[in-house]
């Protein structure tokens, strides 16, 4: 009736059905006892209420009123309160319907929130949050190191307080701050744009004639993108090297439609019509709150690797089904499917499967989405 899920954090997090409604609350506890308990409270709670032994009330917060047997109506936080940032971000996330943010999105925004919580202080409380301690937030996540060895960007920044600000418009909203988010005048480190796209062999020259100091080898093959006969190589190496078996067909269907990573973990088998030479698209991006869908033809290579490995491929509505001898490298929690291969898996595993190969400078699977887009409009300027 009613289950566990761990954040990442190692916070757990109740989930129960109720009339027909997913409804999930954090518990607030990284122990497992405590939160099982929850769990066994929530259910025994449900039961009375199917008795009809626990009425509830048409205002109450359902999630509240089974954790404290009826005792309370709403979620223990009053708005009259200095609400702190730690509370007011566990109270958001349990604000959002279920399936409104997909699994990617919430996990960025709780690694944002992570940020805010160790710069500015998980105890700080909303409404005293003023310009200067943003700007005090900007200068020091521009002192901080990214993965790559350089320090976090202004975009990076500003994603990140983009984050905070929707999240400030909620809280205005549901009146726990009265104040506009105070970003105005803010200053952020120089920007610099990324270098255009280029050719293998014009990045390598350039970076055996040396490069100008504060620039690396990445900020170039970051900007790479391959041509028709060097995607095919590509994708050989890829099925040579590949542990698993969803890799190939999945860089092949990237590399000929020039879908996103979260395309193709979404995809569903039915979305590829045979047919007619089309696969169907589902998005998330290019409307902001809606899934939306776009047709792509599917071309004849395409079409037979899809064939072949739809014939071998474990039973699953999904096109690329999760494996369950894949090596779970990253939180099964961040999951948006849990019969589909996650995208960080599938970087996982295309970065895996390329670090004894040349092409090991290649960052992850957008590779295939610009040189697919960069293709097509070389084709076209030479048709014209």
């Amino acid at each position: 009736m009613a289950w566990l899920t761990q954040e990442p954090s190692g916070i757990f997090q109740i989930g129960f059905t109720f009339a027909g409604q997913r409804i999930k609350r954090s518990l607030r506890t990284c122990d497992e006892g405590t939160a099982e308990a929850a769990m066994l409270r929530v259910e025994e709670n449900l039961r009375l209420v199917m008795n009809g032994r626990l009425p509830i009330p048409d205002d109450a917060d359902i999630a509240s009123f089974l954790l404290s047997d009826g005792k309370l109506n709403s979620p223990q936080i009053s708005k009259q309160k200095q609400v702190k940032l730690q509370d007011l971000f566990e109270v958001y996330r349990d604000s959002m319907p279920v399936g409104s943010l997909g699994a990617e999105t919430l996990r960025i925004a709780a690694i944002h929130m992570g940020h805010f919580k160790r710069v500015i202080g998980a105890n700080h409380t909303l409404r005293s949050i003023k310009r200067d301690d943003l700007q005090d937030y900007v200068n020091e996540r521009s002192r901080n190191i990214g993965k790559r060895g350089k320090p976090i960007s202004a975009g990076t920044i500003k994603k990140e307080l983009s984050t905070l600000r929707t999240i400030w418009r909620w809280a205005r909203q549901s009146d726990f701050v009265q104040q506009d988010f105070p970003n105005v005048g803010l200053r952020y480190p120089m920007q610099r744009q990324k270098f255009p796209f280029q050719v293998w062999e014009q990045i390598e020259a350039r970076c055996k004639r040396g490069l100008p100091k504060g620039e690396t080898a990445n900020d170039y093959w970051d900007c790479l993108y391959l041509r028709t006969n060097e995607l095919d190589e590509l994708l050989l190496e890829i099925q040579a090297y590949s542990e698993y078996g969803f890799l190939y067909p999945m860089a092949f269907m990237a590399a000929h439609t020039g879908a996103r990573r979260s395309e193709l973990c979404r995809s569903i088998r039915d979305d590829i019509d045979f047919d007619s030479n089309s696969i169907l698209i589902r998005e998330k991006k290019r409307q902001k709150g809606a899934e939306t869908f776009r047709h792509v033809p599917l071309s004849p290579r395409l079409r037979s690797v899809l064939q072949q490995w739809l014939a071998t491929a474990p039973a699953s509505l999904y096109t690329f089904p999760a494996e369950h001898y894949v090596e779970r490298s990253r939180n099964s929690g961040r999951r948006e499917n849990d019969d589909s291969v996650a995208p960080d898996e599938a970087t996982d595993h295309l970065s895996k499967a390329l670090r004894e190969t040349r092409w090991k400078v290649i960052r992850g699977w957008h590779i295939f989405r610009h040189s697919f887009i960069s293709n097509c409009a070389r084709c076209r300027s030479i048709n014209a």
